[in-house]
């Protein structure tokens, strides 16, 4: 008997230690060890098939507090720490969460996977059916636990291999990490590699692992910049250009991309940004400790063939975007070793978890510097938190963007939702101001000063579905669509199946029409 505080009592039987992980001889699960020093989360004792399981913390934004970048990184007053689990299930667990306070509610999200559980005291006991990722919630959503239960994994990389680069378990202070082609980057996980990733112009890269790939040890690096032109900047809302940051996984033309299994934490700015690249697969990625300013999740500049599945992603800013060009990108760079790269197609998003503390969940843009952004997919995805907006398809420079499909996306809206103070100080927040419901579905082309490149060339938006969209909310959200003039509108927008708390609401939906947008057909899922 292994006695815990808080009074938590464990009998660990038949427990075995196995190369830094543990395993129980009746379990379906195999825990993930976590180094030694490694910061764990005090707020949870957690065990999985009677196994003690390793809470990890993670740092995440406490409260809408937004400014764009004011030439310093917000304060960490406006965060908190939340927790996460990491484990292997090759069959049903049942997990056990003690948290170190008495709570009167407990959610478990998505709500779509049906997670029944039972409570009692400080502790909470449910199973899991099959691997996925989930958030076990007490009193609302802060200081939540973060569930991320893997399928088995089959990584056929070896030590010692000259193309591989291993980390085995253990802490690794590895930097900046370039791949070049042909290389697999392995993260075992037992591992937490604090360091960055880029490859450019490397086809055949992979990186894989169940380990963590942790940005927080690497800073900005201050960049010199006229006074004036700061003060110019600041003037108009934009991002103060006093400083380098980089992103924790950058690609840039590099074709035939793996990304599998790694937990990424603490990125300066975006967790994983392919430029100009083609087939690219990112499949069982966890991203969780967003609460840097612009932290975005999943950002995709002008690519082809990109899949993305089974992920969780919580981001501080916008989860998951496919893109253009940006605003800080010469649109010279499309053109690269005679190949042009200005359009993005072919992506299918599914299977996903997206979490948003600031920013928009599955969004296009804002930057569209394409020629044409379509055949895009999302697919089969839970929004379990969204700020702004959950479906948002913005055109803010002259992408032709056609042929877009979501289907069976289930969004969770609660019946408080703070509201952003825009200030860079936590001062300026009131946490009893309701901003209310966000957007569930949004379509608009429009000019965004720092981010439209073009003033003269608009883009449209057209043959854009979204089919089985299942809110929960406490009214229904604000759905929009607004064109630009004449000849740059929204158009053939389909509405098949709209659901408010599991009635279908489509024919008597209320749709907030702009200018230049065509009203969207609206038809029930099964008439």
């Amino acid at each position: 008997m292994i006695t815990r505080k808080f009074g938590f009592s464990i009998a660990i039987a038949a427990a075995v230690a196995f190369g830094g992980v543990s395993l129980a001889a009746e379990s379906g699960a195999k825990i993930y060890a976590l180094p030694e020093g490694e910061p764990r989360c005090e707020l949870y004792r957690v065990t999985v098939d009677g196994l003690d399981v390793p809470v990890s913390a993670a740092r995440v934004s406490a409260m809408p507090v937004n400014i764009r970048w004011p030439g310093h990184q917000r304060e960490k007053d406006q965060t908190e720490i939340a927790g996460f689990v990491r484990f292997e299930m090759s069959r049903p667990v049942t997990m056990t969460v003690e948290r170190s306070r008495v709570f009167r509610d407990v959610k478990i999200r998505p709500f779509s996977k049906g997670v029944a559980f039972k409570a009692s005291g400080r502790t909470v006991t449910f199973t899991l059916e099959k691997p996925g990722d989930y958030s076990v919630e007490f009193d609302g959503r802060h200081e939540n636990l973060h569930v991320f239960a893997h399928p088995p994994s089959a990584y056929a990389v070896k030590k010692g291999d000259p193309k591989v680069r291993y980390f085995g378990p253990g802490v690794h202070d590895a930097g900046l990490i370039e791949m070049k082609s042909g290389e697999t980057l392995y993260v075992d996980e037992g591992a937490v590699v604090y360091g960055r990733v880029h490859a450019r112009d490397a086809d055949d890269v992979s990186i894989l692992g169940r380990g963590i790939l942790d940005m927080s040890r690497i800073r900005e690096q201050p960049k010199p910049i006229d006074p004036k032109l700061a003060e110019e900047q600041k003037r108009k809302g934009f991002a103060i250009t006093n400083a380098k940051r980089w992103d924790c996984i950058r690609l840039e033309y590099c074709d035939r991309v793996k990304i599998d299994g790694i937990t990424m934490r603490d990125s300066l700015i975006y967790y994983v940004r392919p430029i100009g690249c083609r087939d690219v697969e990112i499949t069982n990625v966890k991203i969780i400790g967003s609460w840097r300013y612009n932290a975005d999740g999943i950002d995709m500049h002008n690519c082809e063939r990109v899949h993305v599945a089974d992920c969780f992603v919580r981001t501080y800013d916008d989860a998951i975007c496919i893109k253009g060009f940006d605003y800080a990108m010469d649109e010279s760079e499309m053109l690269h070793d005679g190949v042009l790269h200005d359009v993005f197609k072919d992506v299918l998003v599914e299977r996903c978890t997206f979490w948003n503390d600031w920013g928009l969940s599955l969004e296009f843009g804002a930057e569209t510097r394409a020629r044409e952004i379509c055949g895009v997919v999302w697919r089969n995805c839970d929004v379990i938190r969204a700020h702004a907006a959950a479906c948002d398809v913005q055109n803010c420079d002259y992408a032709d963007i056609h042929d877009v499909l979501y289907e069976d996306v289930r969004l969770e809206f609660d019946g408080f939702h703070p509201r952003t103070a825009y200030s860079a100080t936590a001062k300026d927040f009131d946490p009893t101001a309701d901003g209310g419901t966000p957007a569930a579905i949004r379509a608009r082309i429009h000019v965004v000063p720092e981010y439209s490149k073009n003033d003269k060339r608009r883009g449209r938006i057209r043959d854009v579905t979204f089919r089985n969209v299942r809110v929960t909310a406490p009214r229904q959200p604000v759905v929009s669509f607004a064109g630009y003039d004449a000849d740059h509108r929204v158009t053939g927008v389909t509405i098949e199946g709209f659901f408010l708390n599991g009635e279908d609401v489509t024919e008597k939906l209320d749709v907030v029409l702009g200018k230049f947008a065509d009203a969207p057909v609206l038809r029930p899922l099964n008439p």
